[in-house]
């Protein structure tokens, strides 16, 4: 019976079989071929290094994760311009009766509509976050992260001009299909184009970028005009859509699709001329013939005692992430100052909290390379723990009088609860995907974590209303603060250490495996001289 002759490797992973000689550059079946594409990519201040060029490169990319943050702040403005004159905000509770109008809105919202505004974001982001990897696979990383400014510019505009809730809704919940795909889309492109040593460095601009958009939507929130706000907020989309068209595609999506010189060209950009790139390319050739080997599918992430540990660990982290009330506190910026009345003015102190949140953002990037993250953690949970039962303290001594209202207590307590949130829970649960699954898996569990993290945001978003309506807004806090705490014991009993240890390290403490720690054992023999 005769068989069918083998492909080779390189047959079989798309690639040409010498394609190993660098001199190939250029040429495609013995004709020169003409990268239209990357040589309209410009040449960033001529850097022969690279490293400037990946930050730029990285800067440009979180372009999405800035109009995110964006989206996240809106609301806070936002809703206060559309909601009911009469009502006492989202707050039955409220101290303050001041009332803020858009004499130019069109539509007037009543609480549970005010609620749906804000939450549909993050219910739209869960839909758009678990299928970006699988589209991004197969379409390519840039071509998928630079069509995502297009629903987001269709969202703003059905913002600013919906007649109706109901547009209102579909706007907001298309905006949502955005960031959730961002999220999800941007950190694998950082990875595929930034150098080993730079990465963890890179990798943090998605959560400086993203803090510096809800800082901006606070900052243009001081106009009291939700048409022109909406308007405003769609120029980041299309900014980062015409920077980002000028980029190369991903060198590892490349050479997944066979084309090597491209795939070369493009690596070469991001490593500037000092830089010799054929070890590099030989590794990128090496993982997509043993793509089809490493490949994890969702089943495979339970397939193991290790992976449902590594599962348990990234999704208990998320829940407790988003249980502590994070998003309400960033999407209700302004109706919470509201109702306790502060003495700042309401944009002001929304402003001031962003500012807060960019800072301890920026700034955690040095701790997480000194501090370990079960430490970093800990801390996070205890602060915000504390700051969280301040403030309850606080509206319970008010409400008995002893504290006159307009007072800056409010504020305070709330940028330190961001601030140790950005350095600690917010970017730990992120890096720690990184750190906890094999790398052939760690994609896969980024999408269902990342699904499953705004799904989570919408139900507490969406809780947030009916929970302070219940019970109260000090009880509501309380009911944070006590999260935080529970966060803490979880992390205390169940969550590894990683900085400073191997994946196997990690992977057989999940394993109850504990390596013997191997002793030298000296023998001291005494020489006895002749007599």
């Amino acid at each position: 019976m005769n068989e069918e002759p083998k492909k080779s490797i390189d047959e079989e992973a798309g690639l040409p079989e010498d394609c190993d000689d660098e001199k190939d550059l250029g040429l495609k079946n013995g004709r020169p071929r003409v990268l239209a594409r990357i040589e309209t990519v410009p040449d960033i201040k001529k850097d022969t290094s690279g490293i400037t060029t990946q930050y730029i490169a990285t800067g440009i990319v979180n372009l999405g994760a800035f109009a995110a943050g964006a989206c996240i702040a809106w609301s806070s403005s936002a809703l206060l311009l559309l909601h009911h004159a009469k009502s006492e905000a989202v707050f039955t509770h409220a101290t303050n009766t001041t009332t803020i109008n858009d004499t130019h809105s069109r539509l007037v919202l009543s609480d549970s509509e005010a609620s749906w505004t804000a939450s549909l974001l993050c219910l739209g982001a869960a839909c758009g976050a678990i299928p970006t990897g699988l589209i991004s696979q197969y379409f390519g990383r840039k071509k998928t992260l630079l069509y995502l400014a297009l629903p987001l510019v269709v969202s703003w505009l059905l913002v600013a001009s919906s007649p109706n809730v109901y547009g209102l809704y579909v706007g907001r919940f298309v905006g949502g299909l955005a960031v959730g795909a961002f999220s999800v889309g941007i950190p694998p492109y950082v990875e595929d184009i930034a150098e080993p040593e730079l990465l963890p460095t890179l990798a943090n601009f998605y959560h400086v970028h993203l803090a510096c958009g809800v800082l901006f939507g606070y900052v243009v929130g001081m106009i009291s005009n939700t048409t022109w706000l909406s308007f405003l907020c769609a120029t980041v989309p299309i900014a980062f859509f015409i920077a980002f068209i000028f980029l190369p595609e991903s060198p590892a999506y490349l050479m997944s699709q066979g084309k090597y010189n491209e795939a070369k060209a493009a690596l070469r950009y991001f490593r500037g001329i000092d830089n010799n790139i054929d070890s590099e390319i030989k590794e990128l050739k090496e993982h997509m013939r043993n793509y089809a080997k490493l490949k994890v599918t969702f089943k495979e992430l339970l397939s193991t005692k290790a992976m449902v540990k590594a599962l348990v660990v990234s999704f208990g982290l998320t829940i407790f992430q988003q249980m502590s009330g994070i998003y309400p506190v960033l999407f209700y910026a302004q109706y919470i100052f509201k109702t306790f009345a502060i003495s700042q003015n309401l944009p002001g102190a929304a402003i001031i909290l962003g500012f807060c949140l960019v800072s301890s953002t920026y700034f955690s990037t040095m701790l997480l390379k000194t501090v370990r993250r079960r430490v970093l953690l800990m801390i996070s949970f205890t602060a915000m723990a504390l700051s969280l039962g301040t403030f309850a303290v606080y509206y319970h001594l008010q409400v008995s009088s002893v504290f006159e209202k307009g007072t800056w207590i409010p504020l305070f307590t709330l940028c330190i609860f961001v601030s140790v949130y950005a350095v600690g829970v917010g970017p730990i649960p992120w890096l720690m995907l990184r750190e906890i699954f094999p790398k052939p898996a760690t994609r896969r569990a980024t999408a269902i974590t990342a699904g499953f993290h705004w799904f989570l945001a919408f139900a507490v978003t969406k809780m947030f209303q009916h929970l302070v309506k219940k019970v109260g807004p000090g009880w509501a806090l309380w009911y944070f603060a006590s999260i935080c705490v529970i966060g803490l014991i979880f992390v205390y009993f169940f969550v590894p250490e990683t900085k400073g240890r191997s994946l196997e390290e990690i992977q057989n403490e999940f394993d109850g495996i504990h390596k013997k720690r191997k002793h030298r054992h000296v023998i001291e023999v005494e020489s006895v001289s002749d007599a």
